[in-house]
């Protein structure tokens, strides 16, 4: 009478749980650290765009530039301009995915 029956028996599942267990313990770290290399890629973009678009604002005003602080998705961009240096950096500071402080500069050259 159990002969004809077909299927796997407990000891077929538990070793093939075991061995997706094995597998899934090796490619989760790969897949969080990409994740969060991912989002500092993110962060970086963003940051040039509001260092590019920061730029624009000083070559097409005569205004005195003021450090500025921008919120972006839940991040804080600060945006400084140094001027002790020729020709003067702007630079805009993050806080990266590694919980580490991040700086971008650029030249501003005045046309």
């Amino acid at each position: 009478m159990w002969n004809s029956d077909k299927g796997f028996t407990l000891l077929e599942v538990l070793a093939t749980l075991v061995i997706w267990m094995v597998i899934a313990s090796v490619l989760l770290p790969g897949l969080v650290k990409m994740s969060q290399e991912r989002k500092g890629f993110f962060l970086e973009q963003q940051a040039r765009f509001i260092l590019t678009l920061e730029l624009e604002n000083i070559r097409s005003q005569d205004d005195v530039f003021q450090e500025t602080t921008s919120y972006k998705d839940g991040n804080v961009y600060t945006i400084t301009l140094k001027e002790e240096t020729v020709p003067p950096l702007l630079c805009v500071s993050y806080i990266d995915y590694q919980l580490l402080e991040k700086e971008r500069c650029v030249y501003v050259r005045y046309p």
